[in-house]
């Protein structure tokens, strides 16, 4: 069965809802959100900044759908955020093959030894740090 409700009409509710971004207040646009997982009573949707690539997470509860069901859907993704978990395998993709889980690099034993020494010899100067670029 096809949803009644256009994607466009859907992604302009959230970013009115939404606004802008928590960390850089930059305004939302329709293409920022991203449909993760379309069901006929529930969408969850990955919001993310095209400004600082922050995330948020939302589900669209829709009809009679069930709020706690959402809930879960959000839980899901949002652990699956955390852990690296492949929230595609839970949720599923959206059309435009956004995955809301991109590969991060892996953190190396070298990179916690050259975090270990920076730090250890780091007096807090920031500002000294930053002028040296």
């Amino acid at each position: 069965m096809e949803n009644p409700v256009p994607d466009r009409q859907i992604k302009q509710k959230v970013i009115d809802r939404m606004g802008r971004c928590g960390v850089c207040h930059h305004t939302f646009v329709p293409d920022d959100v991203h449909v993760v997982s379309r069901k006929p009573a529930m969408w969850t949707m990955v919001v993310e900044c095209d400004e600082c690539h922050a995330r948020s997470f939302v589900a669209a509860v829709l009809e009679d759908g069930d709020p706690r069901e959402a809930k879960e859907a959000l839980q899901d993704l949002t652990r699956s955020e955390v852990t690296g978990e492949d929230a595609i395998g839970v949720l599923g993709r959206d059309d435009d093959g956004f995955d809301p889980t991109p590969p991060l690099p892996v953190v190396t034993t070298d990179d916690v030894i050259d975090a270990h020494e920076f730090l250890r010899d780091f007096d807090g100067d920031f500002a000294a740090l930053f002028a040296k670029g």
